[in-house]
C-alpha cells in the first residue's frame, strides 16, 4: 500500500467509518500539478481531514461528492412499497442481500447509479434498493405517510391485503405500515388500496400499549416468531437471521437496535449473568463469537439460562437452554461472551 492510499485507510478507521453505516469510497489520483481525491463519501469532517493529509504530497484537488448527492428535493427520500424489499450491498440482484426492508418503511436516498438507490434506512444501515421497490418522494410526504395523513397509521401483525374481488393481494409481514382511510381500506405508500383480510393489523398510537418495554412482554411477541426459518438477512418471520430477528421484535416494543449483532453488542448497560447465567432476566441480550472476539450471533433471554433466537444450526427461531446437554447448546455455551440490557428497569 503506497503512502496515499495509506492515508485514506487510516482517516476511515480512525474515525471508526464502518461501511454498514458510511460511506467513504474515496480515492486519489494523479492529477494536473498534484493530486485529485474523487468518490464519494457521507461524512464531509473525513474528507476534510484526508484533504488536510494529503497536501502533505502535494496539491489536492477535491471533486469528492458529498452524500446525499445533489438532486431533486422531492425525490430525496423514498418510502418500501413492496411487502418486503432485498436491501443489497451492492448495485445488482445477483450478490447476496445484507438486509431487508418492510412496507412502509422510510429510506433516505444518498445517491443513484442507473435504476438502484444506494439509500440509508431508520436503522442507519446503507445499501442498495432497486428503485421498482421504492415510492421516492421528498421529505414532508415521507413524514406525512408517517404520520398517517388523510386516515390512521396502523402497523400489519401479518396481514392479508385483499383486492375488491376478496382475491389476496399480497401478504405483508410484521411491522409493515399502512395508513387506514376512513372507509376502513389499506393504503399503501403507491397509492394503492385493498381491505384487510386474515391477520392482525395494530393502530400505531396503541403499539407502546400493546407492546410495552418490560422483558416479559418483548418475551411473549418473541415467541410469536417461533418456527420461523433461518433467513441470512431476514427480518420477518417468513425468514430472519439472528441479529434481523432481535431488531424486528425490539422494533415494536419502540426500541431502535441497529441492524447487525456486533452493533447491538454496544447498545444498552453490561450485565453480569451470574453463576450458570441465573442472573439473567426476560429481554436481556447474550452475545456469542465463534472465531476470536468478533462478535457473530445474538439471542434473546427468556430468563435464567433459557435463551430464544434464531439459529442456523436449529433451521430457525428456536429456544435453547445455555446449560442444557445438547450438542448445539454446549456449543453455543462456549461461545458466549457478554450479555447487555436494553430495556429500561
Amino acid at each position: 500500500m503506497d503512502a496515499l492510499s495509506r492515508a485514506v485507510e487510516d482517516v476511515r478507521a480512525q474515525r471508526g467509518l464502518d461501511p454498514r453505516t458510511a460511506v467513504f469510497d474515496v480515492r486519489v489520483e494523479p492529477g494536473p500539478g498534484g493530486y485529485v481525491l474523487v468518490g464519494e463519501a457521507t461524512d464531509p469532517a473525513a474528507v476534510e481531514e484526508l484533504i488536510a493529509r494529503l497536501a502533505a504530497f502535494g496539491a489536492v484537488t477535491d471533486r469528492t461528492v458529498r452524500l446525499p448527492a445533489p438532486g431533486s428535493p422531492a425525490e430525496g427520500f423514498g418510502l418500501v412499497s413492496a411487502a418486503v424489499a432485498p436491501l443489497m450491498p451492492e448495485p445488482r440482484i445477483s450478490c447476496t442481500p445484507s438486509s431487508q426492508y418492510v412496507l412502509g418503511q422510510r429510506v433516505e436516498v444518498l445517491a443513484r447509479r442507473g435504476p438502484w438507490l444506494r439509500v440509508r434506512g431508520e436503522d442507519g444501515y446503507i445499501g442498495w434498493l432497486h428503485q421498482g421497490y421504492v415510492c421516492l418522494c421528498g421529505e414532508e410526504r415521507a413524514r406525512a405517510w408517517e404520520r398517517g395523513d388523510g386516515g390512521e397509521p396502523v402497523v400489519s401483525l401479518g396481514v392479508e391485503l385483499l383486492g375488491e374481488d376478496s382475491a389476496v393481494l399480497g401478504w405483508l409481514p410484521w411491522g409493515a405500515r399502512l395508513v387506514r382511510e376512513p372507509d376502513g381500506r389499506l393504503r399503501l405508500p403507491d397509492g394503492r388500496a385493498g381491505m384487510a383480510g386474515r391477520g392482525e393489523l395494530v393502530e400505531v398510537e396503541r403499539l407502546p400499549a400493546r407492546f410495552p418495554q418490560d422483558g416479559e412482554s418483548v418475551v411473549r411477541t418473541a415467541r410469536r416468531w417461533a418456527g420461523t426459518p433461518y433467513l441470512w438477512a431476514g427480518v420477518t418471520p417468513a425468514g430472519a437471521d439472528c441479529s434481523g430477528y432481535v431488531q424486528a421484535v425490539f422494533r415494536l416494543h419502540g426500541v431502535a437496535l441497529p441492524r447487525d449483532s456486533d452493533m447491538q453488542a454496544r447498545m444498552g448497560v453490561p450485565v453480569d449473568p451470574g453463576p450458570e447465567f441465573a442472573a439473567l432476566r426476560p429481554g436481556d441480550l447474550l452475545f456469542f463469537a465463534e472465531n476470536g472476539e468478533r462478535i457473530t450471533h445474538v439471542a434473546l433471554s427468556l430468563g435464567g439460562s433459557r435463551i430464544i433466537h434464531s439459529a442456523l444450526a436449529a433451521g430457525g427461531v428456536a429456544e435453547y437452554d445455555l446449560n442444557g446437554r445438547d450438542e448445539r447448546e454446549v456449543r453455543l455455551r462456549e461461545c458466549f461472551r457478554s450479555a447487555r440490557r436494553v430495556l429500561p428497569d
